[in-house]
């Protein structure tokens, strides 16, 4: 059957259905980069830039309407704007609406962020599925992450598809049901190291080892102690702090109940007025948005850190200035796993805005469009032929003595999009069009329950 690719990017769509046979007829891309590498992979297919732009009338007829539309009005990396985004990104679904009312393919097949069936108390979803019913599809829905097929990274997403009724008003939907994961599966971040890529790599900054090594000797006498790692974020403002925080955010405290307290770090909280005693504070609690409340989560996390604290002080007190010299980022950590193996080059690392995340080996969190949050491989071994710096200097073994951050080529692998030619595409242009991109061998399970079988040519 022929389809049609919106808002296509690398063209994840078109390599799924491409494998069960199926023809794509026109594509619709409004970055002019990745609009070259799909002509570049898929030379035969007309590729358009900004759908908006196009007459509908323009695009050749098809069975298959395929589309991941924009994701940053619904994610939680945006800000959530939906149907209102500023940019108009969220009206673009009328676009699809557009196409399917006036060609009316048999078959929808969408794409988007987790968040949507949510976003705004669920009238976002609502008014999504009010839309197709009214052009006359039946739907379904479901979220699915990687990892529950075996591929190793974790990044749940909403998938939408859909039959058109006939006249009868019969869509034969009925007769599709979503997969259900295989209950033993289990998927290895390393099954897709390949320990001599040595390709445009990234390894982990110098002036970071430091900072690993002070948080592995952390966790390693915390675990010695108490035989387990706490799964709450560790927040070292609150060793040694006393502020009182229970009934009154400190923030909107008397000058007489701040004083002589001991803020972030345990320093003694200090000064005439109430800006200088609360510049004492974590940064958490110097904030004023809060006026005679609290949130009880945030109580939740000081409680537990000043009491881990009181149970670890003879040796955090000597601990504690290892860390202090470096952002503040890197002085919050997570345990954000439940594997009881607590050395760090068995697991995945991820600085992330809420500091230093120690991840599974099963699977790499979501590859994001923030490069700064890729997934680090402390297990990823110095390559036998050596690598250069992205300056083109080469690499020492020393300094892979913390890994290096997931490949470029590693990233296509997870995203079953290894195949394509990348042309020119910096290594940060690839990760960040990856981290766009649908999930090739999810989108082709779906595809092969939805769609009839077709042999490929």
């Amino acid at each position: 059957m022929r389809f049609i690719d919106l808002f296509a990017g690398l063209g994840g769509f078109h390599l799924a259905l491409s494998r069960l046979g199926h023809q794509c007829v026109f594509a619709s891309e409004i970055n002019s980069k990745l609009q070259k590498l799909y002509r570049l992979n898929f030379p035969d297919v007309p590729i358009e830039g900004d759908i908006t732009q196009i007459k509908a009338e323009d695009i050749p007829p098809h069975e298959i309407l395929c589309a991941g539309f924009p994701c940053q009005p619904f994610s939680f990396s945006g800000k959530k704007q939906g149907f209102e985004d500023e940019l108009g990104r969220g009206n673009l679904f009328d676009e699809i609406c557009r196409i399917l009312r006036y060609h009316h393919p048999k078959y929808i097949f969408l794409e988007n962020v987790s968040a949507l069936p949510g976003h705004d108390n669920g009238r976002t979803w609502k008014v999504i599925k009010q839309k197709l019913d009214a052009l006359g599809y039946d739907i379904r829905s479901h979220i699915y992450s990687p990892h529950e097929f075996g591929i190793p990274q974790h990044r749940p997403r909403f998938y939408i598809v859909g039959m058109l009724r006939n006249e009868q008003g019969v869509s034969g939907m009925h007769r599709f049901h979503f997969l259900r994961p295989p209950k033993d599966v289990v998927s290895d971040v390393r099954s897709i190291v390949d320990p001599e890529d040595n390709d445009r790599l990234v390894a982990v900054r110098r002036d970071l080892h430091p900072v690993f090594d002070a948080w592995q000797e952390f966790v390693y006498n915390v675990t010695k102690r108490d035989g387990f790692m706490p799964s709450h974020c560790i927040f070292t403002m609150e060793f040694g702090a006393d502020y009182e925080f229970e009934d009154v955010p400190p923030a909107f405290q008397s000058i007489e109940r701040l004083r002589g307290r001991r803020g972030a770090y345990g320093r003694l909280l200090e000064g005439d007025t109430r800006e200088e005693l609360i510049a004492g504070l974590p940064f958490y609690m110097q904030r004023t948005k809060y006026s005679d409340t609290f949130p009880e989560f945030k109580k939740i996390l000081i409680r537990q850190n000043r009491e881990l604290y009181q149970r670890h002080k003879d040796w955090i007190d000597l601990w504690l200035p290892k860390i202090l010299p470096y952002p503040r980022t890197q002085r919050m950590f997570e345990w954000s796993t439940t594997n009881q193996d607590w050395d760090f080059k068995h697991h995945v690392i991820q600085l992330r805005p809420s500091g230093i995340r120690i991840r599974s080996i099963n699977c790499v969190p979501t590859i994001t469009l923030c490069t700064t949050a890729t997934p680090i491989l402390p297990f990823a071994p110095f390559p036998s032929k050596g690598a250069l710096d992205k300056k083109g200097r080469p690499y020492k073994p020393e300094d892979f003595r913390w890994g290096r951050y997931i490949s470029h080529n590693e990233a296509a692998r997870i995203q079953s999009m290894q195949e394509l030619n990348y042309g020119k595409l910096s290594r940060v242009q690839k990760v960040k069009a990856l981290g766009n991109a649908v999930n090739v061998d999810v989108v082709e399970l779906i595809a092969k329950r939805l769609l009839p079988k077709r042999t490929p040519k």
